[in-house]
């Protein structure tokens, strides 16, 4: 009723208040129940942050409550009251009345019960209607929302899932919760086949969450190359124990420090026959020659994949894309792709992001949730601090997770290798996949 009132009628706002006013008695008088809820509902919704459509929940639980109890007899329970208050005060003598209004709500513990299934539904309705009416309107500053309780419950169970190192999904990799459903927010296998970029302004986050699509990827029987920068031996620790806590072999290229720069960084390695036993490579590539040559030797692999008509179905990893030069890792995500090699690139430097943004399919952007002093920690326990990221994708196709919150798995450390039988089960398209190899 207020949205009709002309915006340049005089005394505009009082006309509002007054209108208001007699709508809040009115309820007061003879919709009790409907008017609580409206008001507990504003003020959980407020003081939530929900968005509005939470409001659907109450609204469902009292329709559902009419239906079972009978919709006449739900109509008739929350007439009840109203027909008693009326009664009272239009039998004559209202002014004496008006002296003793509570008599008007004598047994009200028998009635006012009888109202709750249509108040939930009426109440959920008021309070929709009052949030969208008084909504901040545009350039105004308003927090932003938070998910809904059937949301959160699903966030809560998602994450604990994925802390407890369940990162793989149907169709790719698990890497946190999508803030506004509860979703898994993942990265998938068709978008990495087109380059895929992580991100950040923090080593440590960055690589961790590679590893966790490096761990799914084994998971999943994917062969794995990596381009070890040389300057972390964290990393080749953390394929080792990965490699070993799924039974995939590794094997290491040669390491530069003993041998000259123009040694091939996969002497004594045969890539085909990484590819062919689903099996994983350190390729030494902490030079920058040597990331070059490293990615040189994974193109030729992929030319001689297309030459004789097998699908690599792989992982490149490439722990620090600053170190090829842009040229050799452009043309590495281009040959690559197109033979079942799809790389994936760790970077901290925007300069990478920006020389290879043409180049990608996708992007995923890691920045803290809290202060800028955790970017001065980059420790592997800063992992379990709140950090959220942004997905962008181009292929196959447009894909877009503004804000998820990333949520860090168990990954295996030094541990023995497990036999492949203890292995968690497959999907089956992955299985047929190995199966052909």
């Amino acid at each position: 009723m207020t949205a009709e009132v002309p915006l340049g009628l005089p005394h505009r706002g009082q006309i509002m208040a007054t209108f208001a006013l007699l709508a809040f008695l009115l309820e007061l008088l003879l919709a009790q129940l409907t008017l609580v809820f409206a008001v507990l509902f504003l003020i959980v919704g407020r003081a939530a942050r929900w968005r509005g459509s939470w409001l659907m929940a109450p609204a469902a639980a009292g329709l559902v409550w009419g239906l079972v109890a009978g919709p006449g007899h739900a109509i008739a329970g929350f007439a009840a009251g109203p027909a008693q208050v009326l009664a009272y005060f239009g039998h004559g003598h209202e002014l004496g009345r008006l002296g003793h209004p509570l008599a008007g709500f004598r047994g009200a513990g028998g009635w006012l019960p009888r109202q709750l299934p249509v108040a939930l539904v009426a109440g959920a309705a008021e309070a929709a209607v009052i949030g969208w009416r008084y909504r901040p309107r545009a350039g105004e500053p308003a927090l932003p929302p938070r998910p809904g309780p059937v949301a959160w419950l699903r966030g809560a169970l998602t994450a604990r899932m994925i802390r407890a190192g369940a990162v793989l999904t149907r169709s790719g990799c698990a890497l946190g919760v999508v803030h506004d459903t509860g979703a898994v927010a993942e990265l998938r296998w068709a978008e990495i086949a087109g380059g895929a970029l992580v991100t950040g302004p923090v080593a440590t986050e960055v690589t961790v969450t590679c590893l966790q699509v490096v761990h799914a990827a084994l998971r999943r029987r994917k062969p794995l190359i990596v381009i070890d920068p040389g300057n972390d031996a964290a990393i080749g620790r953390a394929v080792a124990a990965a490699c070993a806590a799924t039974g995939t072999p590794l094997a290491r290229g040669r390491d530069a420090g003993g041998f000259a720069v123009t040694d091939s960084p996969g002497a004594g390695v045969d890539l085909v026959r990484v590819i062919s036993e689903r099996s994983a490579v350190l390729l030494p590539g902490g030079a920058p020659r040597l990331g070059d040559q490293a990615c040189a030797e994974i193109a030729a692999l992929a030319a001689e994949l297309r030459r004789i008509g097998v699908d690599g179905d792989a992982l490149v990893w490439v722990p620090a894309g600053e170190s090829p030069h842009g040229q050799a890792l452009t043309a590495l995500i281009r040959d690559g792709g197109t033979a079942g090699l799809p790389v994936l690139i760790s970077a901290t430097s925007p300069a990478t992001g920006t020389e290879l943004a043409g180049s990608l399919g996708a992007v995923l952007t890691l920045a803290a949730r809290t202060s800028s002093r955790m970017l001065t920690h980059a420790t592997r326990s800063s992992s379990t601090k709140p950090w959220h990221f942004s997905l962008a994708v181009e292929s196959p196709r447009h894909r877009q997770v503004p804000l998820a919150r990333l949520v860090p798995a168990k990954l295996p450390s030094a541990v023995p290798a497990r036999q492949p039988h203890a292995l968690p089960e497959r999907l089956p398209h992955a299985a047929a996949t190995a199966d052909r190899r």
